[in-house]
């Protein structure tokens, strides 16, 4: 998976504030928002300044998502209409609950593509898994297209739908972290885990992000630029990460060389999961200091 997503930073498109904002934060993608946190008599509004401010070069080199609105309104074929601008990348989905509403979203993704002249396959597809339903299909839906390049997880949402508590730490979200980080990666997909929204709590952000990485989140939602380096520390490999992955592979080098079939580091055999590992992990290196190089 080729895409950097460790900070993914929603922005109200109704938000001209907000908006000018974004084309100078850090985030590794940007997503602007068309459905919860825009009153529905501020739609048009939004739709009218995202267009305004995407058709500049203020956000050239920049990963830009849209959140659309739900299937079966008005407001998502409006919505959809803002992809001909040709600068977003694809669009994060909402309510997302099986691999039906995966295929009406890819079929209005094709159209768009097809009245604009783009390449079929253009716009990629982030679904929002954020209830119940979503949850138990998780593994169908993130095999559903291949325009899927993450899985995005709503935890608010889904401790609705179950009724659970948003407890310090999040007991009733364990079962979902899991289910989307399995599903996502079989499939070769991102996981993404829901924002965490004590907002200036840095301690216990690091403290829940640590852990989801360790599960296998790829990266975080984001409502505040205030977290994103917060979540750049916790979704990056360290220095001493990197140093061990170069000396595994080194190490798995000299002995091919030499002709064995057995590689060794400070006295412990290296198999091909800690090779595989050390590989992951120079990958996303290498995706950090491309980023950086352009940000340059």
């Amino acid at each position: 998976m080729s895409y950097l997503l460790r900070s993914m930073l929603f922005i109200p498109g109704n938000n001209e504030k907000f908006i000018v904002k974004a084309a100078t934060c850090e985030a590794d993608a940007i997503i602007f928002d068309l459905e919860d946190s825009v009153p529905p008599s501020e739609e048009s509004k939004a739709r009218i300044l995202l267009r305004q401010y995407l058709e500049t070069d203020m956000f050239e080199g920049k990963q830009i998502f849209l959140r659309v609105n739900e299937l079966e309104t008005e407001s998502l074929l409006r919505d959809m209409e803002l992809l001909g601008i040709g600068k977003i990348m694809g669009i994060v989905s909402p309510k997302v609950c099986s691999v039906a509403d995966i295929n009406r979203f890819e079929a209005l993704l094709m159209e768009q593509e097809v009245r604009n002249g783009f390449p079929i396959g253009k716009f990629k597809l982030l679904p929002l898994i954020e209830t119940a339903a979503a949850v138990v299909n998780v593994q169908k839906i993130a095999g559903g297209s291949k325009r899927i390049i993450a899985l995005l997880l709503g935890g608010e949402d889904y401790l609705d739908s179950v009724w659970g508590e948003h407890l310090e730490p999040p007991q009733a979200l364990e079962t979902a972290r899991s289910m989307v980080v399995m599903a996502a990666r079989m499939n070769g997909l991102l996981p993404i885990d829901t924002p965490y929204l004590d907002l200036k709590n840095e301690v216990g952000f690091v403290a829940e992000e640590t852990k989801s990485h360790a599960l296998g989140f790829a990266g975080i939602l984001l409502v505040t630029p205030n977290q994103i380096p917060w979540a750049h520390c916790c979704y990056s490999p360290t220095r001493e990460e990197v140093e061990h992955a170069e000396a595994v592979l080194n190490a798995v080098r000299e002995a091919q060389k030499a002709g064995g079939s057995i590689a060794k580091l400070n006295g412990k055999m290296i198999g091909p999961p800690m090779r595989k590992r050390a590989e992951k992990v120079l990958m996303l290196e290498e995706l950090i200091r491309n980023k950086a190089g352009k940000a340059q």
